[in-house]
């Protein structure tokens, strides 16, 4: 590998410049098509039809099926990770889950637990669930360092305890039980896993 150039390294890249737009088409109809077909129904050549390009296009942008599935996927769950910042973690915390609702349960996410299910037949998918998880844990550590910062939260609690704690009972019922994910629900979720780590009012600034 030459000096200073590393997986996450920029390539320089000879001719025309890379179409941005036509890059958001493909990742934007590659979102419905796994809304639509899941992963296995997923096909290159249907994918290229719908954006209105050739299959080779698609194939000098991402180098397989899963990888532009991957970047799909990783642009919905950007899109749908706004971190809160309401002054208290009770709320940041309820405004992220309701909204992975409103994008897992309700909106252009509904393929996810599909994804889920499908995974024992496509480990490939392992990468897609992982760009899932891995953005929205980012927002959730992002909301409970703000909680530090206010007081409410101690430094040395158990983060990731705190976060299965809180998004394990939405999956369950999503992927497992199949009952329904309520805000009722969603709240009494929140509540509870703040009065099981003790969270305090924030200090006064």
């Amino acid at each position: 590998m030459e000096k200073g150039v590393g997986l996450g390294s920029p390539t320089r890249r000879r001719g025309r410049p890379r179409d941005a737009a036509l890059d958001e088409r493909i990742l934007e109809q590659v979102v419905v098509l796994l809304g639509a077909r899941g992963y296995a129904g997923l096909t290159l050549d249907e994918l290229a039809a719908r954006s209105g390009v050739a299959k080779t296009t698609i194939l000098r942008r991402w180098p397989s099926k899963a990888a532009v599935a991957a970047a799909g996927v990783e642009r919905l769950a950007l899109q749908s990770v706004d971190v809160p910042d309401s002054g208290a973690l009770r709320g940041d915390l309820r405004a992220l889950l309701h909204g992975a609702v409103e994008t897992f349960v309700r909106g252009r996410g509904q393929f996810v637990p599909r994804l889920l299910r499908e995974a024992g037949h496509h480990p490939e998918i392992a990468d897609l669930l992982y760009t899932v998880i891995h953005t929205r844990r980012q927002a959730y550590r992002r909301v409970l360092a703000l909680a530090v910062a206010r007081g409410e939260l101690a430094p040395a609690v158990d983060q990731d305890l705190l976060i299965d704690l809180l998004i394990g009972p939405t999956w369950t019922r999503l992927l497992i039980t199949r009952d329904p994910i309520t805000r009722e629900y969603v709240d009494a979720n929140v509540d509870a896993v703040l009065t099981a780590f003790d969270v305090g009012p924030a200090r006064a600034r």
